[in-house]
């Protein structure tokens, strides 16, 4: 994990257990399931748009209800797994992404461009995503509390947006915001340990 900038330095190595990991954001349709009330944003209103202004308690409560729904127990991803998964196989070459210099200002349906080594769309780019992770400095280990969801603090975005310029934009790209607030250009993907 890791890259060249002071908040995603040091580099380090860390194990994550096998995962599932949904191959995109949430749209606003699936959010809406769990929230029919939910105000689709200006900059993402399509029905395969993911879906934004959710903060970090929004996607965590999402979480605990599609739990509870399907039977099965789902979180948002950590740091680590949420970098492991947009690497895709290796470091990430250049690629196609919706990023400040080609969106026109706004998010893009899901899955338009093309995937990465896992088959997961959108890593980079269109909207940043939400982990479980504590915004706290590298290495992370095992042990440090980062994702212990009762502790309040700023929480862990990746990926950048479609406001991002290009060159910010990698697998290791990190940013931080409270948990209780929420922007349009930043959603969530969910995971399953297998």
């Amino acid at each position: 994990m890791g890259g060249n900038e002071s908040d995603n330095q040091p580099r380090f190595e860390i194990e994550i257990q096998s995962l599932y990991i949904s191959k995109s954001p949430l749209t606003n349709e699936e959010y809406e399931a769990f929230d029919p009330e939910h105000a689709r944003g200006e900059t993402s209103s399509g029905d395969d748009s993911p879906v934004v202004n959710i903060s970090w308690e929004n996607a965590v409560a999402y979480c605990r209800w599609y739990s509870e729904a399907s039977g099965k127990s789902f979180r948002l991803p950590n740091e680590a797994e949420w970098e492991f998964a947009c690497r895709g196989n290796g470091q990430p070459a250049e690629r196609e992404m919706w990023d400040r210099e080609r969106s026109e200002g706004k998010c893009h349906s899901i899955e338009s461009l093309p995937a990465n080594g896992f088959g997961l769309y959108d890593t980079l780019g269109n909207v940043w995503e939400w982990t479980s992770s504590l915004y706290q400095a590298y290495p992370i280990t095992n042990d440090d509390g980062r994702d212990d969801l009762e502790l309040t603090g700023p929480r862990v975005i990746r990926g950048g947006s479609f406001r991002t310029p290009t060159g910010e934009i990698n697998a290791a790209t990190r940013a931080s915001l409270e948990g209780s607030e929420s922007r349009d250009d930043i959603s969530f993907r969910i995971v399953r340990l297998l």
